[in-house]
C-alpha cells in the first residue's frame, strides 16, 4: 500500500487526483502542465507531501472536468466519474465526524470563491 506522510482529508485528496488523473489516461507531468506547476510539486501533492492550496485543487478541477469538491470524497473504485454532487454528498455520512466540520467549511470556502467569480 502507498505510504504517504499525511494521513486524513490530505491523503483522500491526494489519492482522488492520483486516481481521476490516471483513468482519465493523463501524465502527471501533463497534469503539472496543464495546472501551471511543476511536475515534481504535482509528485509531492500526489503522495502527500505538501499542503495543497485551494487555488491548486481547484485548477486540478478545472483541467480535469469535475468539481473540487469531488476531491473531498472517497472514489469507491468502480464509481463513475460523472457521478453527480447529490450522490457524493451522500458520501458525507462515511467522513470522521471530527473532520466534516473541516470539510462544509471547505466547501464554503469554494462555494463563495464561485460566488463572487461570477
Amino acid at each position: 500500500m502507498k505510504q504517504f506522510k499525511t494521513k486524513g482529508l490530505q491523503q483522500l485528496v491526494a489519492l482522488n487526483i492520483t486516481e481521476l488523473r490516471k483513468k482519465k489516461n493523463i501524465l502527471q507531468k501533463d497534469l503539472a502542465l496543464l495546472v501551471g506547476i511543476k511536475q515534481k510539486d504535482l509528485s509531492m501533492i500526489e503522495n502527500g507531501y505538501v499542503d495543497l492550496q485551494l487555488s491548486t485543487l481547484e485548477k486540478i478541477a478545472v483541467v480535469l472536468k469535475v468539481p473540487a469538491e469531488f476531491f473531498l470524497l472517497p472514489i469507491q473504485s468502480n464509481e463513475a466519474i460523472s457521478c453527480d454532487f447529490a450522490n457524493k454528498a451522500k458520501l458525507l455520512d462515511t467522513i470522521d465526524k471530527d473532520k466534516l466540520g473541516f470539510v462544509v467549511n471547505l466547501l464554503d470556502i469554494f462555494i463563495d470563491n464561485r460566488v463572487q467569480q461570477s
